[in-house]
């Protein structure tokens, strides 16, 4: 957050003080085009869609599909991490999605909020029986 303000203030102080009308106007056309195009990206990005078949609750992005370890659940967000293929980048790089209550239909949530709670629960007993051995 500390080089973001600094970047700002820099780029604030570049203009105010030396920075040709070329430039500037150059920079306002080119985050113009960069905002425009992160908006048109979104726009047209498939939805995603959560749900539970009989091999566990997945993630579904366009033609991707992830399947969910969830992580923690409380009544207002169910918080899921998806495996990678890759284990070593799984172990730096964890990819996790948050279901929020009002993204899903009531009944969705409730299903989904049961299936992470005996999820978690399973996950937890199988480590602490590992444990105990």
């Amino acid at each position: 957050m500390f080089w973001l303000i600094f970047a700002g203030c820099c780029a604030f102080l570049l203009q105010l003080f030396w920075m040709p009308i070329v430039w500037r106007v150059s920079l306002f056309i080119f985050v113009f085009v960069l905002v425009s195009a992160f908006a048109i990206y979104r726009m047209y990005q498939p939805a995603s869609q959560v749900g539970i078949d009989e091999l566990g609750a997945f993630w579904c992005e366009g033609e991707q599909y992830f399947r969910l370890n969830f992580i923690r659940v409380n009544g207002i967000q169910l918080i899921a991490q998806c495996p990678k293929e890759n284990r070593f980048l799984n172990y730096f790089l964890p990819r996790f999605r948050v279901i929020y209550r009002d993204s899903v239909s009531y009944d969705t949530y409730r299903t989904l909020r049961s299936f992470a709670s005996q999820q978690i629960l399973l996950r937890r007993s199988k480590a602490s029986s590992k444990r105990f051995k």
